[in-house]
């Protein structure tokens, strides 16, 4: 591990700093401490011994911090061939150990007890804004680690923007309110998409209808959610419902959960044990004012899944008890 030393001087300004040594040996339990300063020069004779490569991950879909470093080391390290690792990483990525899976289910913890307290709280509140406000601070305040990504609250027919992006709008008297949110915990990442109705029942019909059909997409895809199954294949199963109906399907089931929220995956892989799927089908009628998406998260076991995010109310009875 390669840390600042930190200087006196700047502790009145940054805080202490616990340097290089044993004492930071022990406490991150780490093999071996060194100063940051010290780093480019290692990763330089790293390089040269495996001839002059250096291994890193970027990704064209979705980059992220990963990506954003690969020009950074091109200029720091002329010479050096830059080889993208992503390929050999992501099928180890996509099984996830005992301590991983205990981090993700922190994670969707603390989601749980957010949306269940924006669910007894949600027919007071007027504005996107303060759902997306009252998720922020159990999110947070529960360990001060970051949230999955942006929320996501939409009313009416800003439910039917799948990844709508600004939580300023009215909360509609008796529409639906489409929440998709996750804390973290540990840096594994929760994922949970719940709509409710804002006065706190499906007295509408369409909107009951509409639920109902959601819901039986996705219990198909829970239930055949299982090793040897591929993600192409648990979608042509996962849909009928809604496809039967002569509705439009915009977007997958599932997306691989660790890390990253949407974490790196080869979908032509089947499913094994230890991997973390979104599970989220979804309806979007924005001529109805009507955005309807289920998502939980499942962990494939030896003998089919585990819904992690089972404890989160999403039936219509669940639902209405746990709004009052």
């Amino acid at each position: 591990m390669f840390l600042e030393p930190g200087d006196p001087v700047r502790v009145v300004w940054d805080g202490a700093r616990l340097p290089p040594g044993s004492v930071a040996k022990k406490h991150f339990g780490v093999h071996a401490t060194a100063p940051a300063s010290a780093l480019k020069e290692r990763v330089l004779v790293a390089a040269e011994r495996a001839g002059g490569r250096l291994a890193m991950l970027w990704r064209e879909r979705e980059p992220g911090y990963q990506s954003l470093q690969v020009p950074v080391w091109r200029r720091r390290l002329r010479g050096v061939k830059m080889v993208n690792a992503e390929e050999h990483a992501v099928p180890l990525r996509m099984i996830k150990d005992a301590d991983e899976i205990r981090w993700h289910k922190r994670a969707v913890k603390v989601t749980a007890a957010g949306l269940k307290t924006v669910m007894r709280q949600l027919p007071q509140m007027k504005r996107e804004c303060e759902v997306a406000g009252e998720l922020l601070r159990h999110y947070v305040g529960a360990s001060h680690d970051p949230i999955a990504f942006d929320t996501i609250v939409g009313g009416g027919v800003n439910a039917a923007t799948l990844h709508y992006p600004h939580n300023d709008g009215a909360l509609p008297a008796k529409g639906c309110v489409l929440i998709d949110s996750g804390a973290t915990a540990g840096g594994y990442c929760a994922d949970v998409t719940r709509t409710l109705p804002h006065h706190g029942r499906f007295d509408r019909p369409r909107f009951r209808e509409l639920y109902e059909l959601v819901l039986r997409c996705q219990e198909l895809g829970r239930k055949h959610a299982k090793p040897g199954i591929t993600l192409e294949e648990l979608n042509a199963i996962a849909w009928t419902p809604l496809t039967d109906a002569g509705l439009t399907r915009h977007h997958g089931l599932s997306h691989h959960i660790g890390i990253e929220v949407h974490d790196p995956s080869d979908r032509t892989l089947p499913l094994a044990p230890g991997m973390l799927i979104s599970n989220e089908p979804g309806v979007y009628l924005p001529d109805e004012q009507i955005g309807i998406r289920i998502e939980d998260d499942l962990l494939i076991t030896a003998s089919g899944n585990e819904n992690t995010t089972r404890a989160i109310p999403k039936t219509i009875a669940a639902i209405e008890a746990a709004m009052g």
